[in-house]
């Protein structure tokens, strides 16, 4: 995959949109065919379910170059923690889910061709800019808030951000 084509050219259309009035604090998505993303009271994306997986919304607007997505550490860590994806939006609407599984067979692609045109990994400055999530944005079980985390860890204990009570991701049982 060519590092500048947009991350947009990624993503599925096969998902729905939960808000939490679908089920009021404490409402969990169930999973089902395809992504369910969560919005937030603010209508803003606080979650992301699908393939079998729950976590955080990493939202990348939809004309971030693949490349950007390829060199954040923090979009990175969080597909390798069990995101199931990336919400990809314009402006404020969501318009699409890219799979961490697609993630990861650009990746192989991407490190496969630059092993072929006689580079190692490091090699070399990446290219562009790196693409700038806005933090992980998740809600709470307990309340219903939505929460932000610069980098989500779920083997960490938080305080929720709008109460004063244990912060519990919205896919916890």
């Amino acid at each position: 995959m060519e590092r500048q084509r947009p991350v947009e050219e990624l993503m599925t259309g096969d998902f729905t949109v939960a808000e939490v009035a679908d089920g009021g604090p404490g409402f969990t998505v169930l999973d089902g065919p395809g992504f369910t993303v969560l919005l937030g009271p603010d209508g803003e994306p606080a979650g992301l379910s699908g393939a079998g997986e729950r976590g955080p919304a990493c939202v990348v607007e939809a004309d971030t170059p693949f490349g950007d997505v390829l060199d954040s550490a923090d979009l990175l860590h969080a597909l390798v923690s069990g995101t199931p994806g990336l919400v990809i939006v314009r402006g404020k609407d969501v318009v699409g889910v890219v799979s961490a599984e697609a993630i990861k067979a650009e990746i192989v692609r991407d490190t496969a061709s630059r092993l072929v045109a006689g580079r190692q990994l490091g090699d070399a400055q990446p290219h562009g800019r790196r693409a700038a999530p806005g933090p992980s944005r998740i809600q709470c079980k307990t309340c219903g808030a939505t929460n932000t985390f610069r980098r989500f860890s779920q083997a960490t204990a938080y305080t929720c951000q709008h109460g004063d009570h244990a912060f519990v991701p919205y896919w916890s049982a």
